[in-house]
């Protein structure tokens, strides 16, 4: 990920987005190792593992209010 910065309301909630790509920050992956000039692109899934044998988390930095 690349740095960002946003201001928060106390109460309010953030959503986590997992995905293949992020166009076009970078360059597509058609996910199958074909030349990119030919290939077709194919969806692709995501798992997020969870559990006390899989533990996931999200840290955010917090930064005292100046």
């Amino acid at each position: 990920m690349w740095p960002a910065a946003h201001r928060f309301r106390r109460g309010r909630r953030i959503r986590v987005q997992v995905s293949s790509g992020a166009f076009p920050r970078y360059a597509r992956s058609p996910g199958t190792g074909e030349p990119l000039a030919t290939a077709t692109l194919r969806a692709a899934d995501q798992s997020v593992h969870h559990g006390p044998e899989h533990p996931s988390a999200v840290i955010l930095p917090v930064r005292a209010a100046s």
